[in-house]
């Protein structure tokens, strides 16, 4: 049976999309434009919530025989630090407007512990294409339950995902 989605494909894409969102929202933040910020936000919330799940319940663990508990956890707390930065930028935009100190804080808070992930991670693709077939097919089924249940990364985060920060 062929797989319904290519997962290393979509797990790039994701990658590409949360990269591109997440410069527009810099640059929003400059302009200190608070609704295209909240927009943004918006995107990302939704697009992250699926994507740290499938990640998080299916791919990571599956590839820990690869780079061992210690890379795992530090992926986890990668995940951690995009959280907390994503309630945090939520908090500052849920007031509607922004000062530019805020601006800056929160330009520097994406540049510092969201940024990062998604380039390293990129770099999971040269594991995951070491994956079999039968790997692959359950991430791709674990894309698309996560896809369709569609929980955003903060409601995941707060209600299912069973590591808390």
């Amino acid at each position: 049976m062929a797989m319904r989605i290519d997962p290393i494909a979509e797990f790039r894409k994701d990658h590409s999309m949360v990269r591109d969102l997440l410069l527009e929202l810099i640059n929003a933040l400059d302009r200190l434009d608070v609704q295209r910020s909240l927009e943004i936000l918006i995107e990302l919330d939704r697009l992250g919530g699926p994507h740290f799940r499938f990640e998080e319940e299916t791919l990571y663990p599956m590839m820990e025989k690869f780079y061992g508990r210690e890379y795992l956890e530090y992926l986890l707390s990668a995940h951690d630090k995009v959280i907390r930065a994503a309630r945090r930028i939520a908090e500052v935009l849920g007031k509607g407007e922004i000062t530019r100190e805020e601006a800056d804080e929160l330009i520097g808070l994406i540049r510092r512990d969201v940024l990062p992930h998604p380039i390293e991670c990129e770099g999971l693709v040269l594991l995951a294409e070491k994956l079999s077939k039968e790997e692959l097919e359950r991430v791709a089924e674990s894309i698309e339950k996560a896809r369709s249940e569609g929980v955003p990364l903060i409601e995941w985060a707060e209600r299912i995902r069973a590591r808390k920060v």
